[in-house]
């Protein structure tokens, strides 16, 4: 296999030895932007651990599964295919999520999840984490670096292109590497290597979305080449051009110039600014007749619930934050009072949620809790979005502006559960969801339960 230079000149510094031979590197941190060949790093340097070194324990990591075990494949596939190695390979497992190459001397390869039970209970020799950008919490990388602990020529391997200010991890240790460099009396068991456009390089000539005029420092090849040591042999100007041209300003800077950024992700991306703040009604009162639906949801950290309610408006779905304060403790006790006074065609909290933990409570009051499945999470957020934006047609959603839920939309990202269909995600929202959820949730329960009450015989005027 020839490296390019840049892979060349990396391997050679980052397995530097000190004297006695233990590796000079205990932290490699390469940042290089995308389509540069990190892959094929880690597909050299582990099947030279394997083979050469004869090292007991490798394992790889990344926060989808699928871009461990693709370098995991690839390294398979080139040692079958040279006799040499290939009869030095005792056992290799392909089974999805398990996928292990072992040798006749007992060198390991394996495939861990980057979580925060990835790798326990393993002893590695070389850890490997990719795309460390997406490393939001320390959890993984304190459960997966620690495999560590007990090999006293042990590597750390991480791998990314530069991310957002989410990208804790990353940013953490980017600091700690610029700071060693900047104190070689230090220690220097850390290695960083970084290409990466200066800081400066940035387009201040047009708002986002312009097209990029000459004067712009996007423009600037050199810094182009400083980002991309690839540049010129895998990876032309006309394809960096082209990127410049249809991406987002933040997109191009991270994985184009390797430069962090603020965020990845614009405010009221699933739902637009202008398509929601137009459905702001005045707070209604008798004129939202019963049966309504009442929806609980609860944030990660517990800090907060929502409880919002959902009925029908003049031919639209209401939807209110009928209550959000910190803790949980006042949640039951709430529900017990207006579900009493108003008869809710539904109560829903779903169940593998936060707010799940709640369920046996409210249901020791008598209250019947609707638990939705994860395909009704994904129901209710299509109809929520459809009533918002409707592809065709006029919206069918209204709300009366309030803080939290606008600030709840205004953060809000949506999760991929497969096959097209999406829900709300606490993951990777900017703020707390719960206010949205739990709307989402209400006019969900409204629509599907509604239909089978029997209407009051009087307006519902307030339920505060």
């Amino acid at each position: 296999m020839v490296l390019l230079p840049w892979q060349r000149w990396l391997m050679i510094h980052a397995l530097e030895l000190r004297p006695g031979g233990m590796f000079r590197f205990r932290t490699v941190l390469i940042l290089v932007a995308r389509q540069n060949g990190k892959t094929t790093i880690v597909e050299v340097k582990n099947l030279f651990k394997m083979f050469v070194l004869q090292v007991p324990l490798i394992i790889g990591t990344a926060q989808n599964l699928d871009i461990a075990e693709e370098s995991w494949d690839k390294a398979v596939e080139v040692a079958e295919s040279i006799p040499e190695l290939a009869g030095e390979i005792e056992h290799v497992d392909r089974t999805n999520g398990k996928k292990a190459l072992r040798l006749v001397s007992g060198s390991r390869w394996k495939i861990a999840a980057a979580s925060r039970k990835g790798g326990r209970g393993l002893s590695g020799d070389d850890v490997n984490l990719d795309e460390l950008r997406e490393h939001h919490t320390w959890l993984a990388w304190g459960a997966v670096s620690k495999t560590t602990m007990a090999r006293r020529n042990a590597q750390i391997w991480a791998f990314s292109n530069a991310g957002d200010d989410r990208s804790i991890v990353l940013n953490s240790l980017q600091k700690q590497g610029h700071a060693a460099a900047a104190n070689p009396a230090g220690d220097d068991s850390m290695g960083l290597f970084e290409w990466s456009a200066p800081d400066e390089v940035k387009c201040t000539c047009g708002r986002p979305g312009d097209v990029h005029l000459g004067d712009c420092r996007l423009q600037d090849r050199q810094a182009w080449a400083a980002a991309n040591p690839a540049l010129g042999y895998t990876i032309t100007e006309e394809a960096l051009a082209s990127a410049l041209l249809t991406d987002p300003d933040e997109v191009f800077r991270t994985e184009c110039l390797c430069q962090r950024v603020a965020s990845l992700r614009p405010d009221w991306a699933i739902l637009g600014q202008h398509a929601w703040e137009s459905l702001t009604v005045t707070p209604v009162d008798h004129e939202l007749l019963a049966p309504v639906a009442f929806a609980v949801d609860v944030n990660p950290e517990r800090s907060h619930a929502s409880i919002a309610v959902a009925g029908r408006v003049d031919g639209k779905t209401y939807v209110e934050l009928a209550e959000y304060r910190r803790g949980t403790a006042w949640v039951v006790p709430w529900l017990v009072d207006r579900v009493e006074k108003w008869k809710p065609c539904a109560v829903v909290v779903a169940k593998n949620s936060p707010g799940g933990s709640l369920i046996p409570d409210i249901e020791a009051e008598g209250i019947e809790v609707v638990k939705p499945s994860t395909s009704d999470e994904a129901q209710a957020f299509g109809a929520f979005t459809d009533a918002v934006a409707p592809r065709d047609g006029d919206p069918s959603l209204c709300h009366p502006g309030q803080e939290p839920l606008n600030d709840a939309v205004k953060g809000a990202a949506q999760a991929d559960l497969g096959d097209g269909a999406h829900r709300w995600s606490r993951r990777s929202s900017l703020t707390d969801i719960s206010p949205l959820t739990a709307a989402t949730l209400a006019a969900w329960g409204h629509a599907t339960h509604a239909h089978l009450e029997e209407p009051p015989a009087v307006p519902m005027v307030a339920w505060r």
